[in-house]
């Protein structure tokens, strides 16, 4: 039986401007559980990363917390100071970002990085952090260790400055990673070097993970279970197996024609028509209807969250009944 971990309820961060509110990530809910790789999905500008800030604490400025709450033990993130969120953020909570280059200091040794996070969450000595900085390393595979520590971020590879990230963020054993579009910047090989990596950690160190990602076959290489997200709403979240055999959500379902097939031979792919709304200009009802070809008069109306009876749940006004 699955443990839950965390639970996202009612969810809303936006923009407000002379109390008018614009939300960016709207009203979504969802958990979880102890061990388990979730992955959230869709193209850019659906919601994915804002959601993943939110979880950290990380909000952009203009951008705040509307309205819902974020639950993690007895934790309830919508009460949090500053305070609360530096003794959490590292320490319970880690997250790895897509581009490493722009994440890490430049004017920083790789070791003094890693060392101010493990300083600032455990009560242990400046010899002793440096040590188990050195440890990290050696866990994420870095060659030459002991050289890397006294070494900048430019004289490391974009393979080697992930896996520092990665080194940093579980430093302090976090219960949940999130990894938001983390190889995205690297090529095929290395990106295959830094999933295998991330899935060996998980079980070395029994951690949850939050997949960021609009790459349809990391999602099939990783996770246990899948979120949809568009245009800041979670529109379909099922089991990996149910998502690729039997999608429900015509988004979904357009999502996964589009990626290209070994065994067929096709002069084009196929695409969703259209782009994702901005967060000012949604459209009543349904946020698809204006890119989906089964639209039908009830999609002026916002469709409810069904669950079906294969225990997907999908909003989507084909699967009311």
């Amino acid at each position: 039986m699955s443990r839950k971990l965390l639970e996202v309820d009612n969810l809303q961060v936006g923009i407000s401007d002379d109390g008018v509110r614009t939300p960016i990530v709207n009203g979504i809910s969802f958990q979880l559980n102890k061990g388990e790789t979730l992955g959230i999905v869709g193209e850019s500008g659906c919601g994915k990363s804002m959601t993943s800030l939110s979880l950290m604490g990380l909000l952009p400025p203009g951008v705040e917390w509307q309205d819902g709450d974020i639950h993690l033990h007895n934790l309830h993130f919508k009460d949090f100071k500053k305070k609360d969120w530096r003794k959490t953020r590292g320490k319970k909570l880690s997250m790895i970002f897509q581009e490493p280059m722009s994440s890490l200091n430049p004017v920083y040794p790789i070791g003094k990085q890693i060392i101010e996070m493990i300083l600032n969450h455990e009560k242990i000595s400046k010899k002793q952090a440096r040590q188990r900085a050195l440890q990290m390393l050696q866990l994420v595979g870095i060659p030459r260790p002991e050289q890397v520590l006294d070494e900048y971020p430019h004289q490391l590879s974009g393979g080697m400055r992930q896996r520092v990230m990665i080194a940093i963020a579980l430093s302090c054993n976090p219960e949940i990673l999130i990894a938001d579009e983390p190889t995205t910047a690297l090529d095929v090989t290395i990106q295959a070097q830094i999933l295998e990596l991330m899935k060996k950690l998980q079980v070395q160190m029994d951690m949850s993970i939050i997949l960021i990602t609009h790459d349809l076959g990391v999602v099939a290489e990783m996770c246990d279970r899948v979120i949809v997200m568009y245009a800041g709403e979670i529109i379909e979240e099922s089991t990996i197996v149910e998502l690729f055999d039997n999608p429900k959500h015509p988004y979904t379902k357009g999502l996964l024609e589009s990626l290209p097939d070994i065994n067929e031979q096709k002069e084009y792919l196929s695409s969703i028509p259209g782009m994702v709304p901005a967060p000012g200009d949604m459209p009543k009802g349904c946020r698809f209807a204006p890119r989906c070809s089964r639209v039908h008069d009830r999609c002026s109306q916002q469709p409810p969250l069904v669950t079906t009876e294969s225990g997907s749940k999908v909003q989507c006004w084909l699967f009311e009944d």
